[in-house]
């Protein structure tokens, strides 16, 4: 695997306010041929299936080695997407300190999610910017439709955060593509500071999204085929919010169950 990185040093002239500087990894030939197809397989196993019905029904569940497992599902900007996993829609994550959430994270994470998707978590789990302080959080599969694109927006909320703002926190978006970008095709990740990312399969980009302004434009692909990429959230434990017990939580988080 190769890295490169991209530093800016000022935000975007017009967001200087609510914004952060760009600061980017990216990740060439991240996986030998044979795991890139299973792991191109799985993905594809859940999006890429004639009734997409399920996208749009919040808790579907299923099973795998046994076990029942759920996915979060949202439809937003007409972009299809799947949670295939979020920790902190698990109530024992509101019980963790930032002493125990490392260990109970990845306990969690071995137990519950489908290996192939482990092993990615495992690949960039000490790869530069994470060390052993960094949590993947929440993981979700990206479908953007011919037609649609996904308009300037920061990642993730406050409420994950023990830090006046999100942006002020220490955590990153890291999206794994599973197509080339065609030129003048649209599909580019583009920042309001003008840097254009066009993504390549096989290749990976970690951006501190939640402060610097991005989107998707418009997938123009002339064969009206989706564009499949999926990204996980990664944060600090330090800037997290875990107040240790849901009832000293700041608002309420029974539903988490």
């Amino acid at each position: 695997m190769l890295v490169d990185q991209y530093i800016e040093t000022e935000p975007n002239k017009h967001w200087q306010d609510i914004a952060q500087p760009l600061h980017a990894y990216q990740y060439t030939d991240v996986y030998d041929d044979h795991f890139y197809k299973t792991l191109k397989n799985t993905v594809i196993t859940y999006l890429d299936r004639p009734d997409k019905s399920t996208y749009l029904t919040h808790g579907t569940s299923f099973t795998h080695s046994g076990k029942n497992m759920h996915v979060v599902s949202h439809k937003q900007n007409a972009r299809e997407q799947e949670v295939v996993y979020d920790l902190t829609f698990k109530k024992d994550w509101w019980y963790q300190s930032t002493e125990s959430v490392i260990d109970w994270s990845w306990s969690e994470l071995e137990k519950t999610i489908h290996p192939v998707f482990f092993h990615h978590l495992n690949t960039f789990r000490k790869q530069k910017p994470h060390d052993d302080n960094w949590i993947p959080f929440r993981l979700h599969l990206n479908y953007l439709d011919y037609q649609s694109y996904l308009h300037a927006h920061a990642d993730m909320a406050d409420q994950y955060f023990n830090t006046p703002l999100a942006k002020f926190a220490r955590a990153r978006s890291l999206t794994f593509y599973l197509h080339d970008h065609v030129e003048g095709h649209g599909g580019e990740l583009y920042f309001l500071s003008g840097y254009v990312y066009k993504p390549k399969q096989n290749e990976a980009i970690s951006i501190n999204g939640n402060g610097a302004f991005h989107g998707v434009n418009s997938n123009m692909s002339p064969d009206k085929k989706p564009r499949l990429a999926f990204t996980v959230r990664w944060a600090h434990k330090d800037d997290l919010y875990l107040p240790g017990s849901p009832d000293k939580a700041l608002y309420n988080i029974g539903t988490y169950q």
